[in-house]
């Protein structure tokens, strides 16, 4: 059944509530079991029944505006206590106290308990000190306890647990905003990741065997021994790409969480004779340590890749310097090349690229062209080495 204010189901709810307090109402009159107090007034049925009949009009308005049904109610509520408290007046009234507690604002909840309790013992004060008698008194706090306090705790207690559930709902809400947002980070992230090694295992190697096929094809019948070991190290290049792509989708195949493809810093000899094989003399100045931790390796691997990618790119035929120096817990690997005269436009993913992988595994990256020269410099951690 829907509850939502002003809908048809709720009014034929309030309408159904209200009919059944009238016709309890009217059969307590009928047996006259509904006086409250020895001075009961007997004024007839028809006065009794139309100020019933008013509590119960206010009762249609218990699920849209109760505070304003119990306003309403208020008003014939004194004319019964004029002719004399009836139950069956107060037992209606009860009901509307129970919506205002119920569907009420919080001040109006507070209100309501603490005026109920007070109004309830301020009468059974006045009764017990009237009649001088102290039972009197009793049953008055009882009975007032039955028709105006009980609905009122027991709306309260309703509303706590209502909000509560509200609260929970809320909080699960957050909770599953909050995984939902995670997992879009979490796929964004992996989504960059699987960018990167693309980048790496297709651009690196693809650029390669762009300037050797273009050397090889320079060289033609000139320097035909020159000329077939470009070729060699294009056909080095192809099979290594077509290596490292199988092992990639091998990885995106499987469940484990293997952090990327092959390529370790103690291989970057290959990486070295493919940028000379493309006219790039490269000299390499020290040697990475051993032992590195597979996170540090990989990303060691990586960043030479691209560093030696971007120089027969933007500035092929130039000298290349790679240097490693190690300290008790850093890598440096730092690189620097004659600018090219025409170098080759580019995206930036690259040296994005080698910024990314270095902070990924708490390290850093910078560049700078200075005097003609083209530096990078990567510093990993090598908490593994030995």
């Amino acid at each position: 059944m829907v509850w939502s204010n002003g809908s048809v189901s709720t009014r034929y709810t309030s309408a159904l509530i209200a009919l059944g307090y009238f016709a309890g109402g009217a059969l307590l009159y009928l047996l006259d079991l509904s006086a409250l107090v020895s001075g009961y007034s007997d004024v007839g049925w028809w006065p009794r029944l139309v100020v019933l009949a008013a509590i119960c009009c206010a009762i249609l308005l218990r699920r849209s505006h109760p505070l304003l049904g119990l306003i309403l109610g208020t008003i014939p509520l004194v004319v019964d206590a004029a002719l004399g408290p009836s139950v069956s007046a107060w037992l209606a009234y009860g009901d509307l106290l129970y919506a205002a507690v119920l569907g009420g604002t919080p001040l109006v909840r507070r209100v309501l308990e603490r005026g109920g309790v007070t109004v309830v013992a301020a009468v059974a004060v006045w009764a017990a000190i009237d009649m001088a008698d102290v039972a009197a008194g009793v049953l008055v706090a009882g009975v007032g306890t039955l028709l105006v306090l009980t609905p009122i705790w027991w709306a309260g207690s309703l509303r706590t647990q209502r909000d509560a559930a509200d609260a929970e709902r809320v909080k699960f809400a957050a909770l599953a905003r909050v995984a939902e947002l995670d997992q879009v980070a979490a796929v964004g992230s992996e989504r960059q990741r699987l960018a990167r090694d693309l980048h790496d295992v297709i651009a690196g190697h693809l650029s390669a065997i762009a300037i050797q096929s273009e050397a090889a094809l320079r060289l033609g019948d000139k320097d035909p021994a020159r000329a077939i070991a470009v070729l060699a190290s294009v056909r080095a290049n192809s099979v290594e790409a077509l290596g490292e792509m199988q092992t990639m989708i091998g990885l995106l195949q499987s469940e484990s969480d293997a952090p990327t493809t092959a390529g370790r810093l103690g291989d970057i000899a290959v990486l070295v004779d493919s940028a000379r094989a493309s006219g790039s003399p490269v000299a390499v100045v020290g040697a990475p340590p051993q032992g590195l931790d597979t996170d540090t390796d990989l990303t060691g691997y990586r960043i030479v890749q691209e560093i030696l990618t971007n120089a027969t790119r933007h500035a092929s035929g130039r000298d290349v310097e790679l240097r490693f120096s190690a300290a008790v817990d850093e890598l440096v690997i730092t690189s620097q090349n004659a600018l090219g005269d025409r170098p080759h436009p580019g995206t930036g993913h690259g040296l994005r690229n080698i910024r990314e992988r270095a902070l990924a595994v708490g390290g850093r990256a910078s560049w700078q062209a200075s005097d003609g020269q083209w530096t990078i410099e990567a510093a990993l951690p090598i908490a593994g080495a030995r």
